[in-house]
């Protein structure tokens, strides 16, 4: 659902913004807001504060070069919709492609969606479509997973041992986040990483806390080795769940011989036709 919402919403917003000047000013400047966002939003898969915020922005940026140069308000409206994935690609080198590809592709959707949007209505559908598979184009550049990517920002905001834990938590979302779980324990994995994610929150700001204080031996420290010690305790049963979803999995596949018992009946059955016709053949002869 995710990955469909990127094309939809790229469509929408190059297919639909030049009607909001038919909807007034208040109404027409919410419309290619709420297209920003959704644009945003598929980019990022996720609800994240930076998308909207970007996504927001980039509206008003794109609408406002758009009606002057097309290709600019494209390139200004896509790079910003993508800021918060930019934000989790990991390397320069690689980030710095992500950006280019971003601008690229966003000039390129501007421009054609502004040259045929007097067409008829089929050659802009076209073009509209076409503009929407080139602003997924950006997709093809790996990019850190959105919770792995915020405990890895956490780990290095907080002190051993939490840094270690929600390091190993990071490392262990980017090995699992598209391994299925069993169906009936999926739930329960998925609230398991929110709450990860809310005992980083909650680390931080202690790490805070004691950094005013400067007191060691004050009765914050306690809870700090009690969310650490959750922390560890997190990402250990996330571990082990994983490790039993593979391990059944694998189990499941060995046992799994049907295709070589129907293979092993079909050459046994193949074997004693051939022997019959040797036999028939030997008693002819």
């Amino acid at each position: 659902m995710r990955r469909i919402l990127l094309p939809v919403a790229a469509a929408a917003a190059f297919g639909l913004a030049p009607y909001a000047t038919k909807l007034g000013a208040t109404a027409g400047s919410a419309w290619l807001v709420l297209l920003g966002v959704l644009l945003a939003i598929g980019a990022s898969g996720s609800l994240d504060a930076l998308a909207i915020a970007s996504g927001a922005l980039g509206a008003f940026g794109g609408h406002v070069l758009g009606s002057v140069l097309p290709a600019a308000g494209g390139a200004v409206l896509v790079g910003l919709a993508y800021a918060e994935r930019t934000s989790r690609v990991r390397g320069t080198q690689a980030r710095l492609v992500h950006v280019g590809a971003t601008i690229t592709v966003g000039a390129l959707a501007g421009s054609l969606a502004a040259a045929y949007a007097a067409a008829s209505p089929a050659v802009r559908g076209v073009a509209v479509l076409v503009s929407a598979v080139l602003v997924a184009l950006p997709l093809l550049v790996d990019a850190d997973d959105p919770l792995a990517h915020a405990l890895e920002a956490a780990s290095k905001r907080v002190s051993d041992p939490a840094r270690a834990s929600l390091r190993d938590g990071a490392e262990l979302r980017r090995q699992v986040h598209d391994v299925p779980v069993d169906p009936a324990s999926e739930k329960s994995v998925r609230a398991t990483w929110r709450a990860l994610r809310k005992l980083s929150e909650v680390r931080i700001r202690l790490e805070r806390s004691k950094a005013r204080s400067g007191d060691a031996a004050s009765p914050a420290s306690g809870v700090v080795d009690m969310v650490d010690k959750r922390i560890a305790d997190h990402v250990a049963v996330l571990a082990r769940a994983y490790t039993a979803a593979d391990t059944a999995r694998a189990a499941a596949v060995g046992l799994d011989d049907a295709a070589l018992k129907t293979v092993e009946t079909a050459s046994e059955a193949l074997e004693d036709v051939t022997r019959a016709m040797e036999d028939v053949k030997r008693v002819g002869a």
